[in-house]
């Protein structure tokens, strides 16, 4: 597939308030996107500034649909709100998610159940939505934002990588059944970002991985993002040291090292705050 022009487009980014997603909104407006804007129902102020930010600074439209996609009508309401409104989308961006640190067996079960819905069924629900039109239209692009915790065991974030581990695998089956289509998926996977989810989830001030991969910005993450999407790469772990880490070393280490590597690093060093 060439490369993706999308001046014009309507792409729609969930939990685009704060974050990766903020700052990928910004990347598409800055190509001349059209911005479908998610996040929850109590950050509608944030989203609307956002809004207002992208029309001002780029001269494009905007929607805001403040909608729960945890909600079992979550995804529904925002493809019916999204069509009624902003009317056909281009491009879709799976963002929303959540991340809970600590002992399995620890953890609210209605915390991890949360997580499932956010981070899997929720991408899921919206992708089954949107793709009858793109396969009708014979065109369109899903972006999902996964992790380099797909890639590997996640001890102590165990449903969260269990879920990006299946949105990782969803992604790459359905990229393959809808070859000749004209409609595509992709995934960008990122390391450790310094967003609300490392605030909000119980972790430790200091992770031993953050040696390893760092802490990376969302700018930054947006920034290496949208020129994979634009050449529409299929999986895209920004930056170099990363790639080499999360592909090539867990892919030629032995299974044990790899456990081994992953308990030890994904330990925090201090107690949460």
């Amino acid at each position: 597939m060439g490369k993706i022009d999308f001046s014009g487009k309507t792409v729609l980014v969930t939990g685009a308030s704060t974050g990766i997603g903020k700052a990928l909104a910004y990347e598409f407006a800055s190509r001349g996107a059209n911005m479908a804007l998610g996040a929850l129902p109590q950050e509608q102020s944030q989203l609307n500034d956002v809004a207002k930010n992208l029309e001002e600074a780029f001269n494009i439209r905007t929607w805001c649909f403040p909608v729960d996609l945890a909600e079992p009508d979550g995804p529904d309401k925002l493809f019916q709100a999204v069509k009624r409104e902003a009317g056909v989308v281009d491009i879709l961006v799976n963002n929303a998610g959540t991340a809970i640190y600590g002992k399995f067996w620890e953890q609210p079960r209605a915390g991890l159940q949360k997580m499932v819905e956010l981070n899997l069924n929720a991408p899921l629900q919206l992708m089954h939505l949107f793709l009858p039109d793109m396969i009708g239209r014979k065109k369109g692009t899903i972006f999902n934002i996964s992790s380099v915790s797909a890639l590997q065991p996640t001890p102590f974030q165990t449903v969260y990588g269990a879920t990006k581990a299946g949105l990782q695998s969803l992604s790459q089956a359905l990229r393959t059944e809808l070859k000749g289509t004209g409609v595509t998926v992709c995934t960008l996977n990122p390391p450790y970002v310094d967003t609300a989810i490392l605030g909000k989830g119980g972790f430790p001030n200091h992770l031993r991985w953050y040696a390893i991969s760092g802490l990376k910005k969302p700018d930054w993450i947006a920034r290496k993002a949208i020129k994979a999407f634009e050449k529409q790469k299929f999986l895209h772990v920004p930056g170099l040291r990363n790639w080499l880490v999360h592909i090539l070393l867990m892919r030629l280490s032995p299974r044990r090292t790899v456990d081994w590597m992953s308990r030890f690093f994904l330990q925090g060093k201090k107690k949460s705050m």
